[in-house]
């Protein structure tokens, strides 16, 4: 790496003793902001060149500590603001954002934007009015899948080919063992041969506002992930709809990340999150972990909205081919 060259004192000296001398004109009248913006460009000039003159060098090193601690004071004073608020608000991630501390996601579906909803990562189980019901099944729900476990119940591989479409990779995880579902509804149908096993949870589902969007959904399931697996970073087709997940059986280190917040499973307490945004789970533990998995409606769509987008699923489902003429 080519060092930089010393100043003389000539152009490169000139502009950096030029801007010194005007940021500390602008500190000393107190305009923080007009000192720090030429004191950054005093140290960013002599980044092209390392100045001579031992005393510039001086003033450089105290530039770079006046814009330090303009800098402290600043993330201060901003967090000052938001001090009495519970972290995890809106107006403190709005402060973590400003500052940095928190980097931006969006919602960003694969396949379908619906318009004007809020980005929101997680839902919280207040929120909504069945959860209570739903959890207080827990117990029930989680006695019948370990029936059927027992019994031998035959989990498949979540990501699966389909003999009509060409593959399309996820991450080298098709036909992969190690994240493998049972579903009990699929396609916008009950599965038969597997509902007709979990009779209280199939009740329980029932006050669940689940999707019906074209022959797509509802889409329950029991999700396994088995000790060490990782479901990469990726994003849902929709955002129309939310993911709830049940936790059943949930060893510690298991953990799912949604855009920039990371969440355990607790079991008997619900998560729901926004899956179109960028997401991730693992199974830190030695043991296997299993949720039970449904989508819901995004609580701000209105019946007519709802009934509108199933129509378009139904459309696009219809749809074959392209024609020329």
């Amino acid at each position: 790496m080519t060092k930089p060259k010393p100043l003389d004192g000539s152009a490169g000296g000139g502009a950096i003793e030029s801007f010194l001398a005007q940021a500390d004109a602008y500190a000393g009248r107190g305009d923080v902001k007009a000192a720090v913006s030429y004191y950054q460009a005093a140290l960013k000039a002599s980044q092209q060149a390392t100045p001579a003159d031992p005393a510039l060098r001086s003033r450089l090193e105290a530039s770079a500590g006046y814009v330090r601690r303009t800098a402290e004071a600043y993330m201060a004073a901003l967090h000052s603001v938001v001090g009495g608020v519970t972290q995890g608000t809106r107006l403190s991630h709005a402060v973590d954002l400003l500052t940095r501390n928190r980097e931006l996601f969006l919602s960003e579906p694969s396949v379908f934007y619906f318009p004007y909803l809020a980005n929101r990562q997680f839902f919280e189980r207040s929120e909504f009015d069945w959860a209570p019901a739903l959890e207080a099944e827990t117990a029930a729900i989680k006695a019948e899948l370990e029936t059927v476990l027992a019994e031998g119940a035959d989990f498949q591989p979540y990501v699966e080919d389909d003999a009509d479409r060409p593959r399309r990779e996820f991450h080298g995880l098709h036909g992969d063992a190690s994240w493998t579902a049972l579903y009990l509804w699929r396609d916008g149908k009950p599965v038969p041969e597997n509902a007709t096993r979990f009779p209280r949870t199939m009740t329980a589902l029932e006050k669940v506002p689940m999707t019906h969007i074209g022959a797509k959904t509802p889409s329950v399931l029991f999700s396994k992930l088995t000790p060490g697996a990782h479901i990469p970073p990726h994003r849902g087709m929709l955002n129309c709809r939310v993911i709830g997940h049940l936790p059943l059986i949930v060893p510690d280190g298991c953990w799912l990340r949604v855009g920039n917040e990371t969440r355990y499973w607790e079991e008997g307490k619900l998560l729901i999150f926004d899956d179109s945004f960028e997401h991730e789970a693992k199974n830190d533990s030695g043991e296997t972990r299993i949720v039970l998995l449904f989508d819901i409606w995004r609580p701000e769509l209105t019946d007519t909205e709802k009934a509108g987008i199933s129509d378009i699923f139904d459309t696009i489902d219809r749809f074959t081919t392209i024609s020329d003429a």
